[in-house]
C-alpha cells in the first residue's frame, strides 16, 4: 500500500499492472476502499497500469481532520491524478463515487468514462433510507436496511463479506456523512442522467450494472440511450449490486472492450 498527503489527509492507494500500459484509476463508493476491487483490478492489470486510490478518511487509520463534503473528495482525487502526471488517463467508478468520476470528467474534459452500478433513478423509499442513514441515534438501522436489501438473494461470498465485514469496518460518522453527501447529489440534480446531462462536454459514458431485476429499469435506460447517443447502458446478468465482485471477468471485459474502441 503506498500513500499520499494531499490536503493534509493520507491518501492511500494500491498499484498495479504495466506502467507502460494505460492509465486506469478506480473510484470506490463512500465507506468502501480498495478491496471493493480486489478480485476486478487483477483482471484489469493485465491491460492497464491500474490505481485504486482511496478517498480521505477511508485508510486504514480513518484519519481526519474535521468534516468534509464531497467537493473535498474531487478536489483531492484530482491532486492525486495531477501528481501521478499520468498524461492520457481513464477513470472506473462504483455507485456513488460516481458523483465524484462525473465532476472529474468535467473538470478534464475526459472523452469516456464508466460508471458501475449508478441507481440512475431513486426509488421511493430511498430518501427514507438516506434520512435514516444520517441519524445518530438511527444510522445502523438505516444502515442495515440497505445491507439486508443488497445480500437479500446472493450467496456469493465475496459480497457477502464486503457487506457484513469491510463496510461496517468504518465509523458511523463516515456512515452518516456519506448519506448525506448523497442525498445533497440527489436534491441537487434529480438523477445521475441529469448530472450527466448537465455536462457541456458530453464524454461517452457506459453504465454497467446488474441490478434493479425489473426489466422496466433497463428498459428506461434503453430509452435514455437512444434520446441521448453517448449513454450507453450495459446490463451484465447478476444478483447483487456488487458487479465489481460477482462478476469481475465479465466487467473487466466490457470495460476493456470500451476504452480499446
Amino acid at each position: 500500500m503506498k500513500t499520499m498527503t494531499i490536503n493534509d489527509h493520507p491518501i492511500t492507494y494500491v498499484e498495479s499492472g504495466d506502467e507502460k500500459a494505460p492509465t486506469l484509476i478506480l473510484l470506490s463508493g463512500w465507506a468502501q476502499d480498495d478491496r471493493l476491487f480486489k478480485t476486478l483490478a487483477p483482471e484489469l492489470a493485465r491491460d492497464f497500469h491500474v490505481f485504486c486510490p482511496n478517498y480521505r478518511g477511508h485508510d486504514a487509520d480513518q484519519t481526519l481532520r474535521g468534516d468534509f463534503t464531497s467537493d473535498d473528495l474531487v478536489n483531492d482525487m484530482a491532486e492525486f491524478i495531477d501528481r501521478l502526471k499520468p498524461g492520457t488517463f481513464h477513470l472506473v467508478s462504483t455507485s456513488h463515487g460516481c458523483w465524484v468520476n462525473i465532476e472529474l470528467c468535467d473538470r478534464y474534459k475526459l472523452d469516456r468514462t464508466v460508471v458501475i452500478d449508478w441507481l440512475m433513478e431513486p426509488h421511493p423509499g430511498f430518501f427514507k433510507q438516506l434520512q435514516d442513514g444520517q441519524d445518530p441515534d438511527n444510522y445502523q438501522a438505516g444502515r442495515q436496511s440497505f445491507f439486508d436489501e443488497w445480500i437479500a438473494a446472493t450467496d456469493n461470498a465475496d459480497v457477502i463479506n464486503h457487506i457484513k465485514t469491510e463496510m461496517p469496518w468504518f465509523k458511523g460518522e463516515m456512515w452518516m456523512r456519506a448519506c448525506r453527501e448523497i442525498e445533497k447529489s440527489y436534491r441537487k440534480w434529480g438523477s445521475p442522467l441529469e448530472r450527466m446531462k448537465a455536462l457541456k462536454d458530453k464524454p461517452q459514458i457506459m453504465h454497467v450494472y446488474s441490478q434493479p431485476l425489473s426489466e422496466e429499469y433497463r428498459q428506461f435506460q434503453r430509452n435514455f440511450a437512444d434520446q441521448h447517443p453517448w449513454f450507453e447502458p450495459v446490463h451484465i446478468p447478476g444478483q447483487t449490486h456488487f458487479p465489481t465482485l460477482e462478476s469481475p471477468v465479465e466487467v473487466a471485459e466490457a470495460i476493456r472492450n470500451f476504452y480499446q474502441k
